[in-house]
């Protein structure tokens, strides 16, 4: 991912105070391995969030797609966990195979579609995709994530559409470690059904443009 960055000029967002809530009870699926995910701060992605992701993907194969993540840091009696309760896709972006290009354009975009859904939640790190060359940040990621999410709860979620791998990647001290997981939740049961009928999309959307 590249940025225009004689053009863009970004602080990184303050995250508000952190507040106290009861974590998810039941995650309706594990990305990862069960019981190894981040021990001292678990990582919990909301049903909607994936929507947002998943949506962007088919006919995307070739190319790479970003957006923001929203939510808090928070904490219970069982310690620091990451709510990530959506996703805010970039529209516009210039993108290639190998990077995506956010113009002043794409962050008002993104900074109005926040202000509009979720006034409240705050940016706790992006995603992107890797189309085809596998789940890992480069270089130009990690100056991005080292420059614009800097905050120590921000994380980069990167997907490889080519075969739907995930993962998650956040700031161990001063250098970024990769996640061996996370949990996705929703608030109801239907929550498994949303969850398979939009892995089942995307599958038909990546069938459908090879």
């Amino acid at each position: 991912m590249s940025s225009e960055e004689p053009e863009i000029e970004i602080s990184p967002a303050r995250l508000p105070q952190r507040p106290v809530l009861p974590r998810p009870a039941a995650p309706v699926a594990v990305v990862g391995e069960v019981g190894a995910v981040l021990e001292d701060r678990k990582i919990f992605l909301h049903v909607r969030a994936v929507e947002v992701i998943v949506d962007s993907l088919p006919g995307q194969q070739r190319l790479e797609v970003a957006g923001l993540l929203v939510g808090a840091e928070c904490q219970d009696e069982a310690g620091l966990y990451l709510l990530i309760t959506g996703a805010i896709a970039a529209r516009g972006a210039a993108s290639t195979s190998l990077s995506v290009t956010f113009t002043h354009e794409t962050w008002d975009q993104l900074l109005a579609d926040k202000a509009a859904h979720y006034p409240d939640e705050a940016v706790v790190g992006w995603y992107h995709t890797h189309p085809g060359i596998g789940v890992f940040l480069s270089q130009q990621d990690r100056f991005i994530h080292e420059h614009f999410f800097a905050q120590a709860s921000h994380v980069a979620l990167v997907v490889d559409p080519a075969d739907f791998t995930w993962g998650i990647f956040y700031w161990q001290g001063r250098d970024l470690a990769a996640a061996r997981g996370c949990y996705i939740y929703g608030e109801s049961q239907q929550s498994y059904d949303r969850l398979a009928e939009l892995l089942g999309s995307y599958r038909a959307g990546e069938a459908q443009n090879p």
